[in-house]
């Protein structure tokens, strides 16, 4: 009788002590579920102020570019065409600085100038938001043409390129 005794109370202590680890893993679960709930929440609301910068951004961007130039001796034809098939085209005058077409893309393509590179479509020039000196210099300064014509891409950034190797490389 005593050996069951001791038997049972081993059993009770093995209950209770599991009791108390689960109660003790069901508390960090619940905890690190209200962690990653209040962080997920915390990035849609920094993602939603982000976009609300880029909207107002985009429509200071919108008013303030110059007008589209149609004639004139001084003036630079410029023609983009983009990944997706879409393609624009507007005159600026050559001494607006060459920032000036990052903010129509952005303005108007919706594209953020900071992920934008501009590339001749003969690929003998490229600029991007960036590059040291590339948005002080003027479009004439930038030796574009009386007409050029860009190719517009976009940045990728490292987890993106980290991403497409690993792909290239499972294939």
């Amino acid at each position: 009788i005593m050996q069951d005794a001791a038997k049972e109370i081993q059993m009770y202590k093995e209950r209770i002590e599991g009791y108390k680890e689960s109660v003790k893993s069901d508390t960090e679960r619940k905890e690190k579920e209200a962690k990653e709930k209040a962080e997920l929440k915390a990035k849609a609301e920094a993602e939603a102020k982000r976009k609300e910068e880029i909207e107002a951004r985009r429509q200071e961007l919108k008013e303030s570019l110059p007008e589209d130039e149609k004639r004139g001796d001084n003036i630079k034809k410029i023609a983009l065409r983009f990944g997706d098939g879409r393609s624009g085209q507007r005159g600026f005058s050559a001494d607006q600085p060459l920032s000036v077409l990052f903010n129509w893309v952005d303005a108007i393509f919706e594209i953020e100038r900071e992920i934008v590179i501009l590339t001749t479509m003969n690929g003998k020039q490229t600029f991007s938001w960036d590059d040291e000196n590339s948005n002080e210099i003027t479009l004439e300064e930038a030796g574009l043409g009386k007409m050029t014509a860009f190719r517009v891409t976009i940045k990728k950034d490292e987890e993106d390129a980290a991403a497409e190797n690993d792909k290239e490389s499972s294939s």
